[in-house]
């Protein structure tokens, strides 16, 4: 008869829960409002399958994020000010309130340090205009919302309109309706 395997106990919280525990997690840069809630869910959860977690950020620190659809909810801290140190990537969310990220200069000084550092980077829909912005799309292949097209291009980026593309550790989508492949397009690269 086989010794059978014991499986390692899970740590509990106070209720008796379960606490997940991650081998690395990913900053998740959010909108204030209509951001596309449910290529952002697809991301979090394909990342969650390969024990990645995620941690949120938005310019809107004090109320509510709401998406695009009915998701709402309270960010971990304000993006004002975050690092990537202990993170092994960035993931910009889209939808059409990710246009007041484009311009802000703390997304943008993280998708720089991200394509520094060569750590994951992620964007969907509008939020591709960020590392457009950024100069991170400089010579890449990139998808996003057809509106940014001429803004890809010139900032120097190669643009697609394939629904996800992948170069190196930089993932883009076109749009919410590739959110199931954008989230395995992420699991596949991200370092864990």
């Amino acid at each position: 008869m086989a010794d059978k395997e014991t499986a390692e106990e899970p740590t509990l919280d106070e209720d008796g829960i379960p606490i997940q525990t991650y081998t690395s997690t990913v900053l998740v840069v959010v909108p204030s409002k209509d951001f596309g809630e449910q290529a952002l869910r697809y991301a979090r959860s394909c990342l969650q399958n390969v024990h990645v977690g995620t941690r949120s950020v938005s310019p809107e620190f004090d109320g509510m994020v709401q998406g695009r659809l009915q998701d709402e909810f309270l960010v971990d801290q304000p993006l004002a000010g975050v690092s990537l140190d202990g993170y092994s990537g960035v993931i910009f969310a889209g939808g059409g309130g990710a246009l007041e990220l484009a311009d802000d200069q703390d997304a943008q000084r993280l998708a720089r340090e991200a394509a520094r550092d060569g750590k994951l980077i992620g964007a969907f829909g509008e939020a591709v205009a960020v590392l457009a912005r950024a100069g991170v799309a400089k010579g890449k292949r990139v998808t996003g919302a057809r509106s940014l097209e001429a803004e890809v291009k010139k900032a120097g980026g190669k643009y697609t309109s394939r629904q996800v593309v992948t170069s190196g550790k930089l993932v883009t989508a076109l749009d919410e309706s590739a959110g199931m492949r954008f989230g395995k397009a992420l699991a596949a690269v991200v370092d864990i």
